[in-house]
């Protein structure tokens, strides 16, 4: 089944997925900048076993590497990869060595073990070296490799670049680089949402595209806020105007009728003020049914794709089977995007990397979501072959609107509920801080659970007061509270404060959490989502 989505998204998508609508000027003050591994072929070499490809690459200097991580491994054995796999990271124009100029430098690895003794360093360049060692160039957006001195530009920036070593172990490499305006900035970010999330052929789509400032108040009226769509799914329509652009405004909204023949389409918006730049992110949206001839159980539907799987976090929205008649269900559509406006871009820490989310619909209602207010037993009915066909996905939200009844994620399946409610609009990015974030519920009635790496609750005081300072308090804020179980009781420990905060009651987002956060994102920045 994984391979089946694969082949959808290069199909739907274009092998090239789509690209930023123009380069950033070097004067922008911050760039998103993607290294995207296209192709790996082996050429030669390769004597012990089979090649087990992975990356390490540096952005201006900082280091990631996706050695074992599950994209890796599904791909291990292969000597001719089309992985896809993208490495990002922000970067501050004003801390570029050279003005204007972001070193890239790549690696190819092979992840040899046992018998072989260490992994295999291919060469993939032409020159002397066994790497890339290059450059972007933002006047433009190009690809520059000095050492080549016959031809140091190599391509723009978004096209790819063919690169093979010349040594006894070598390997072609097939890669594209970018710098894109960045999601967020300090104090600026832009909302842009559609409706209906999943759109019928032939019915019209509203876009809306908000400026928010830091704390997503809509305070800001931007020096341009715009509204792009490609109806064409490819990026070579974007190479235009945008569909909509006005000045001095906070907020903007657009009505288009998507093609009639099921096409996908992407949208995204952008915001200028005071000479910092957004932009979005694309987000691609099926229309109608994009498997009409698969049979059960069928691909999720995505409705809103950003960019790669290994470097994003997946959502999947399930359709309670006693709730919603199915996925198609025009209240199961509204509330997928009600969830996603006010619980995901509600929450500033989810809002500001809005471009490593993909949202996706289960395509049938055979999930349900149990209710854990009782006997505190967290047992969802997972839908069909969840695990088998789905285990791509870090989460499935299962919605539904039973108010009584206690929401909980069930983290070993990789699934929570969600009750949709106006007048709660936290839950799901308190679930989702669950999973696949890894926070714990920091009051007695909750899921308490430890977290080997950067946690926000402690099994005893003494770790809870030497965590304290890195997150700049004092044991003083250490707090406890007693949490029964049918084997006895436990207390649990937290400096986070209360009220007002994500996993005690669905407040903003404190210290440890997004210590947490930031944890994870960086995963996915290093393709390890």
């Amino acid at each position: 089944m994984r391979t089946l989505l694969r082949v959808f998204l290069v199909a739907v998508f274009g092998a090239g997925l789509l690209t930023l609508l123009q380069s950033p000027a070097a004067a922008d003050p911050i760039v998103t900048v993607t290294v995207t591994i296209k192709r790996i072929t082996l050429l030669a070499g390769g004597d012990c076993g089979d090649p087990d490809f992975y990356n390490r690459v540096w952005i201006n200097g900082v280091y990631h590497d996706n050695e074992d991580s599950d994209s890796q491994d599904e791909l291990e054995g292969n000597p001719d990869i089309a992985p896809d796999w993208e490495f990002s990271k922000p970067v501050d124009v004003a801390t570029l060595a050279t003005p204007g100029r972001i070193p890239i430098k790549i690696e190819v690895h092979d992840e040899d073990g046992g018998l072989c003794f260490g992994g295999e360093h291919y060469d993939s360049s032409p020159t002397a070296d066994r790497f890339f060692d290059g450059y972007i160039d933002l006047a433009g957006c190009s690809v520059h490799d000095p050492r080549q001195t016959g031809q140091p530009y190599l391509g723009d920036c978004r096209t790819p670049i063919v690169q093979a070593g010349t040594a006894d172990e070598r390997v072609r490499l097939t890669f594209e680089l970018d710098a894109r305006e960045p999601a967020s900035a300090p104090g600026l970010n832009i909302r842009c949402t559609h409706t209906p999330v999943w759109p019928k052929p032939g019915e019209p789509v509203t876009i809306v595209a908000t400026a928010l400032d830091g704390e997503l108040q809509p305070t800001i009226v931007a020096d341009e806020l715009e509204i792009w769509v490609n109806l064409q799914a490819n990026a070579a329509s974007l190479a235009g105007e945008p569909l909509q652009s006005r000045h001095g405004v906070g907020t903007l909204t657009e009505t288009f009728t998507p093609r009639a023949e099921m096409a996908p389409f992407a949208y995204g918006c952008r915001l200028a003020e005071n000479g910092v730049r957004l932009f979005s992110s694309w987000h691609t949206v099926a229309v109608g049914d994009p498997f009409p001839n698969f049979s059960f159980p069928k691909p999720a539907v995505p409705i809103s794709y950003t960019g790669p799987r290994s470097s994003r976090i997946d959502i999947v929205f399930v359709a309670d089977r006693d709730e919603y008649t199915g996925p198609s269900d025009p209240r199961f559509v509204a509330d997928v995007a009600a969830t996603i406006e006010r619980s995901y871009w509600g929450l500033k820490e989810y809002l500001t990397r809005q471009d490593m989310f993909n949202f996706w619909l289960l395509p049938d209602n055979t999930g349900y979501a149990s209710d854990a207010t009782g006997d505190k037993d967290c047992d969802h009915g997972l839908p069909v072959l969840w695990d088998d066909a789905f285990g791509w996905a870090e989460a499935a939200a299962i919605l539904h609107r039973r108010a009584p009844q206690q929401d909980c994620a069930q983290r070993s399946d990789r699934i929570f509920s969600v009750l949709v409610d106006p007048s709660k609009p936290r839950i799901a990015a308190h679930e989702t801080a669950h999973q696949p974030f890894g926070l714990s519920d920091e009051y007695p009635e909750g899921g308490a659970f430890p977290q080997d790496v950067y946690p926000n609750v402690y099994e005893d005081y003494e770790a809870c007061e030497d965590d304290a300072p890195l997150l700049q308090r004092t044991a003083a804020a250490c707090r406890s509270w007693e949490k029964e179980h049918w084997y006895g009781d436990q207390d649990w420990w937290t400096s986070e404060p209360m009220p007002d905060d994500l996993m005690f009651d669905n407040g903003r987002a404190r210290e440890a959490d997004i210590r947490r956060f930031k944890y994870v994102f960086e995963g996915c920045e290093a393709a390890k989502c």
